[in-house]
């Protein structure tokens, strides 16, 4: 087995911190998920959740395992559900619980993240205007230009222009670092940046 792409999906699996939302950290999850475990998969899933469940599956496994445990972040619903008792063979799920663990340690921190701002917030504190308030957002959640386009019903060019705007306009280079700005912020009510001449 190559332990490339296991270490990668752990070290994502760890970290929602750094994809700015739940849903953008989900959803990077299950690409690195479906890329350890071979499985193929569109780009963005009807619930990432149920499909996680479905490719870290573990014999005895309760249904609904995963969703249960995003309902109650309670450590006693864990001990139960996170890693069932497994008879015969464990060597061949050591990837699986491998990935499980990470997730679970993932999840452990979610409730310590900051939620993104509105997109009231975001005229008001970073000065922001037009449909940029809403493209941020989607950024930020993970979304890629072309999923933006199709959810706002704009075309892709101009979505990449409004995000390039948004990006110069916040003094930002990447997505990431749009999605770590936008939550650092979403609490606070400074002065809007003045429009460059």
């Amino acid at each position: 087995m190559d332990l490339a792409p296991l270490v990668r999906a752990v070290e994502v699996l760890m970290s929602p911190q750094e994809w700015g939302s739940r849903d953008a950290w989900l959803v990077e999850c299950l690409r690195r998920v479906r890329d350890t475990c071979g499985a193929p998969g569109a780009d963005l899933p009807a619930d990432a959740v149920t499909e996680l469940e479905a490719l870290l599956h573990l014999p005895g496994d309760e249904p609904g395992w995963l969703h249960a445990t995003f309902q109650s972040l309670d450590a006693e619903c864990w001990g139960g559900g996170a890693l069932p008792a497994i008879t015969g063979g464990p060597e061949a799920f050591v990837p699986v619980i491998s990935l499980r663990c990470a997730l679970f340690a993932g999840i452990a921190t979610l409730d310590r993240l900051p939620a993104l701002p509105t997109t009231q917030e975001l005229r008001i504190t970073f000065g922001l205007r037009g449909r940029e308030p809403q493209v941020a957002l989607l950024a930020a959640e993970g979304l890629s230009n072309v999923a933006i386009a199709q959810r706002l019903r704009l075309s892709s060019h101009t979505v990449r222009h409004y995000l390039e705007r948004v990006l110069e306009r916040l003094g930002l280079h990447t997505r990431k670092a749009l999605a770590l700005h936008l939550m650092g912020g979403s609490g606070e009510h400074s002065q809007p940046p003045r429009p460059s001449s």
